[in-house]
């Protein structure tokens, strides 16, 4: 089987540590490579922005500081959850769009399919065609074939004697 892939379907790829990066037609996603590192970068990003607002809070006042301090672990896990589903999310619509790319190859393939389907039902044909005509030759040749039966029986009995 030959794939008809032309230098334009292939992604272009750059050396380094992050592959595809230099895929400028966007045939390869990226996202899915990168996004432990996205996820990383996010979190700590949140961790800063509430100790910011803890410090800022403080600044301000020292009970404000202190109420701050107190709800921060909770708005924490409440933004970090946030983002585990927002990125479960991501992942969740690009492997939609994977399938929805297979789904779009599926008509290609089916042809294909089909052209493969026609040339065994041809081979078949020919195969039925053989056997035929081996059936007709065999029964040309069984009236030969029983009198040659007969003569070895006969040949066999006379020499048993």
């Amino acid at each position: 089987m030959t794939d008809n892939v032309t230098l334009e379907d292939k992604p272009v790829s750059a050396a380094g540590r992050i592959p595809n990066i230099g895929d400028w037609r966007f045939n390869r996603y990226l996202t899915m490579q990168l996004l432990p590192l996205f996820y990383i970068l996010l979190v700590l990003g949140a961790l800063l922005v509430i100790a910011g607002i803890v410090a800022l809070c403080f600044y301000t006042s020292m009970l404000a500081g202190l109420i701050a301090a107190l709800a921060s672990p909770i708005v924490f896990l409440v933004t970090f959850a946030v983002i585990r589903a927002a990125l479960e999310y991501l992942i969740m619509a690009h492997r939609i769009m994977r399938i929805i790319e297979r789904m779009d190859a599926l008509p290609g393939q089916v042809h294909d399919l089909s052209v493969r389907v026609d040339r065994i039902t041809i081979h078949v044909d020919q195969l039925i065609e053989h056997v035929d005509d081996i059936h007709e030759s065999l029964m040309d040749a069984r009236p030969l074939l029983k009198s040659a039966g007969l003569l070895s029986r006969v040949l066999g009995r006379s020499s048993r004697r």
